[in-house]
């Protein structure tokens, strides 16, 4: 069944028509400064013009690929040729737009204006500009002729193939006609945003319905006691259930027994492996506490001897998933030595041989996994459909053992079309049987492959709410089995201009609201999850993966090259582009694409493979994810600076990449992170009036850094007026350093590490901070004191001090009673080495200082002993924030991914954000 509606439809027929209003709304006279040139009246009516030829086309699109009802069967041929072409149509334009307004910027901003500059310079100066007005006036004549040209054809060919015959006063006026577009789809959101899809633990943690007696079997194999290293493989076909039986496993027994690992990992692998990629992670998960340097180059030999090294007195668990090919596991098991410690490896695989050599043909440690039998299928999808422990609607029942048996058993495809029948339980029974018949003869019992679950996916896809389609094909650009954050991920949909802001919910909540949906539907498997349930990452299973790569392909909306792919089939106008590229031998030569119209790129592989990011002018979203296989390897990233499009830029590797000094040019930027050694000074950065979101790590020529951590808090950052999460770290604290940061108005959350405490008292005053409702001090000892009326908004306090410095100031001038609003302390106390009697000093007058609170009694207080805050002299920063995240370090907890690595972090982050009581965020500090 072909699709109604395309992913990427909406998202790009919202942006046409906002961008050709706002250039309209523009007043036809010289600009603000800040502001880029205006039209002329002559081509503010050209436009205008198109303006109103694209709305007659649209018009018919949109009753075209939107039917009356969920059952109506979808455009024929002949239609969804015409559909496509219109969005490409729309694509044209919108680039046109995007490239008009970049002209319109350097046009504003050319011209010497020097009063030294001689007659001559200023008259060829004058010359040059008027022959670009002219050039430009020709330019926009020409392509707007041009698409008025091609929407006229449109509008023709529509008429004379009878696609949607309607009579005159059948349409509505213009005006109407898109206010009544914009409610149903919001209408379509809102309902959609309505269903819950409760993350509870077993929709987080995946069902493990019919598989006890092979976790039974784990149990036993794991516990046994034998001091010799034991490989079980977990065996089965794909969707089977392999990696939620494996990930149960880890997450239940892993620590569990008499005898607790020292250290375990979870090792994904993508068919296409690259060992170092494997192995460095593999390592950080095995040694967290001594993170390597993100610019370190490591190599396969001296990976293994490093793991090995580290094994080779411990008892370890790992567990290494989706193993496709009997010589990795040679070359991994090179580095897990067996020391007679107790030691287990679990390894999951679809294929048997593959199983068997990593056991040593040993029979007897291969779990094989079957499809469910009926009665099982019958309990994992009714549970799936209204919850465990509820009735299942009586007359549904039929219908539904009809589909369970379409799905052969397989828990993937048995959890993906539940959790969908889950949504349509509003829509009755015809919905029902409208999807019941569309599984047709689908058989995934005797067929468990892609091709047998591409019919259950494409059904899924087709009857995706319209907002949520791009938002799952976005999913295409990333390598397989890559963990996806979801931070990341609503940032990036907002710079696509994925997400609209829905009633009272802002961009990120919505975006946030997506991803939820994603997991809840069994789309994306969650793999980092935090105490309250709340899934802050992801991964694509394979089969899943497959399916929307070639949805994608299918619709034009991304490409994704996959190591040395060179037959696959793709559109000559590419708008996102995914490169992987392990190593120079796998560099697919770009020939065929246009790449001046991409919008969003993302590169995996090695920086030597990169191709030149001038090539792409009309950038969103930048993506990188390069490595180097050589020692004090440098990118230059400065041409950055001139995509002037560019919304979001993330940076990840072992390089230096070297960023533009300037990037007030960028004034789309939302998002910069930058988890590489960078150098630059972006001296202008507090003019780019969008950006929400900073990350520099291990930034180099920054003013005022010691090392890696500032020396104090640096004056400009109380310029930074829209910032709302703050997270920094500095050598030391002055009483001007925090009124530095309570101007910033905007402030909802504030992580404050400091190295050295001061030698009197920082006080928090009665003025500023007003929108804080997180806090977070870090310093060997608890200088900061809060009088009346300060921070009149925090909700959740963070305190992270030494116990032998307690006394150095007096515990009863803290204040805390001052923090009216305030309804959860934590607090996490180094030095688990101090005598008993000072440790319970210590916790005594800080819980009695708590109690000066006016409301003690409903305060969430959790008090913890760790190691040592900032421990000895000479250890480093690194090492110190690193063991506090091994301890629980409650800000770590909700950013499992960062590696802070004594760093200056703006954070503008969901999960932190959902974890807010009460949080609500400023409307007009969204970027839309």
């Amino acid at each position: 069944m072909a699709p109604a509606v395309s992913a990427s439809q909406g998202v790009i027929m919202r942006s046409l028509t906002s961008k050709l209003d706002s250039l309209l709304l523009q007043p036809p006279e010289p600009p603000p400064p800040a502001q880029p040139s205006s039209l002329r009246k002559g081509e503010r009516k050209k436009i205008l013009l198109l303006r109103g030829d694209l709305r007659h086309l649209l018009d018919d699109y949109y009753l075209l690929v939107e039917p009356l009802s969920d059952t109506a069967p979808p455009p024929d041929s002949t239609a969804a040729c015409w559909a496509k072409e219109v969005r490409e149509l729309s694509y044209d334009v919108d680039d046109f737009l995007d490239e008009l307004t970049t002209q319109l910027l350097h046009h504003r901003g050319g011209g010497d204006g020097s009063s030294t500059a001689g007659a001559k310079k200023m008259i060829s100066s004058m010359i040059a500009r008027l022959r670009g007005e002219l050039n430009r006036r020709r330019w926009i004549a020409d392509e707007v002729t041009l698409f008025r040209a091609r929407v006229k054809e449109a509008i023709r060919r529509h008429e004379s193939y009878h696609l949607g015959r309607r009579t005159s006063s059948s349409r509505p006026r213009e005006e109407d006609d898109d206010d009544d577009r914009e409610d149903s789809a919001g209408n379509e959101r809102r309902r959609f945003l309505s269903l819950t899809f409760g993350m509870d633990d077993a929709a987080v943690h995946g069902q493990l319905v019919g598989r006890d007696i092979s976790m039974q079997k784990l149990v036993r194999w794991l516990a046994d006691g034998e001091p010799k290293l034991k490989v079980a493989s977990i065996v089965g076909s794909g969707g089977v259930g392999k990696t939620t039986l494996a990930t149960e496993f880890y997450r239940l027994h892993g620590r569990r027994l008499d005898a607790p690992f020292d250290c375990r990992a979870f090792v994904r692998t993508p068919r296409k492996p690259d060992m170092t990629k494997i192995l460095t992670d593999m390592l950080s998960q095995l040694r967290p506490q001594h993170q390597h340097q993100s610019s370190d180059v490591w190599e396969v030999d001296r990976l293994l001897e490093t793991i090995r090294t580290h094994l080779q007195d411990k008892r370890y668990f790992i567990i290494i998933e989706d193993l496709w090919a009997s010589s990795m596991w040679d070359i991994v098991s090179r580095g897990l030595p067996d020391n007679n410690s107790c030691s287990r490896i679990l390894i999951t695989t679809e294929i048997e041989p593959v199983a068997l050599a990593c056991c040593g043909y040993n029979s007897e440690h291969i779990i094989k996994i079957d499809p469910l039998g009926d009665d099982v299928s019958s309990q994992l999808f009714f549970s799936g459909v209204v919850g465990q422990g509820n009735e299942f609607p009586g007359h549904l029942t039929e219908v539904s053992h009809d589909m369970i048996k379409k799905c052969g058993g397989l828990p993937l495809a048995i959890t993906i079309t539940a959790r969908h029948f889950k949504s349509q339980l509003l829509d009755g029974m015809q919905q029902w049987n409208h999807i019941q018949k569309s599984l047709t003869t689908s058989n995934l019992k005797k067929n468990p492959t892609l091709q047998g679950m591409r019919q259950v996916l494409n059904l899924i896809y087709n009857n995706l709410p319209h907002c949520l389609k791009a938002c799952l094909l976005y999913l295409s650009i990333y390598k397989e089995d890559y963990i996806i954050r979801k931070a990341n991920l609503v940032r990036q949909w907002m710079a696509e201009g994925f997400i609209n802001s829905i009633e009272n919910k802002v961009m990120e909540e919505v975006a946030g609201n997506y991803f939820d949906e994603l997991v809840g539907r069994g789309l994306v498997q969650p793999v980092d999850v935090n105490c309250k349930n709340e899934v802050l990452s992801c991964v694509v299973h394979h089969m899943v993966l497959n399916f929307i790569r070639c949805k994608s392909i299918e619709e034009n909306f991304s490409i994704t090259l996959d190591h040395s792919q060179t037959t696959v089939r793709h559109a000559d106008k590419v708008r996102r582009l995914s490169l992987h590229f392990s190593n120079a031998h796998d560099t697919t030569p770009l020939a065929g694409l246009r790449l001046s119209q991409v919008r969003s790129m993302a590169f995996f592989g090695q920086v030597k493979c990169m191709p030149s990011i001038a090539d792409y002018r009309l950038l969103r979203v930048l993506i990188l994810c390069f490595w180097a296989d050589q020692e004090k390897t440098s990118y230059d990233l400065t041409s950055i600076s001139e995509l002037l499009q560019l919304r979001y830029l993330k940076i990840t590797g072992n390089i230096t990449v070297k960023l533009p000094e300037k990037i007030q040019g960028l004034q789309h930027l939302q998002t910069l992170e930058a988890d590489a050694r960078a150098t630059a000074v972006l001296l202008d950065i507090v003019h780019t009036q969008c950006l929400l979101h900073l990350r520099l790590v291990l930034l180099d020529l920054l003013p005022h850094c010691h090392r890696y951590i500032f020396t104090s808090i640096p004056k400009w950052t109380g310029k930074l007026n829209n910032l709302r999460i703050l997270n920094i770290a500095v050598m030391q604290i002055s009483q001007d350093d925090l009124d530095t940061l309570k101007g910033l108005g905007s402030l909802t959350a504030l992580s404050l590490l400091v190295r050295t405490a001061p030698a009197q008292r920082i006080v928090a005053a009665n003025e500023g901070f007003g929108s804080l409702k997180y806090f977070m001090f870090v310093c060997t000892a608890p200088c900061m004191t809060f009088v009346e009326g300060a921070m009149p908004s925090v909700q959740r306090l963070n305190l992270r001090f030494n116990a032998n410095e307690f006394k150095q100031y007096d515990s009863k001038e803290t204040g805390l009673e001052h923090l009216v609003a305030l309804a959860e302390i934590s607090a996490r106390i180094g030095g688990t080495d101090d005598d008993e009697s000072n440790k319970t000093e210590v916790e005594s007058a800080l819980r009695t200082a708590i109690r000066k609170h006016p409301t003690p009694s409903t305060l969430m207080v959790d008090i913890q002993w760790v190691d040592w805050i900032f421990g000895a002299e000479g250890r480093d920063l690194d090492e110190d924030l690193a063991q506090q995240d091994d301890h629980g370090y409650g800000f770590f907890i909700l950013f499992p991914g960062y590696n802070l690595q004594g760093l200056l972090s703006f954070f503008l982050s969901l999960p932190w954000l959902l974890s807010l009581p009460s949080m609500h965020l400023q409307p007009d500090l969204m970027i839309v």
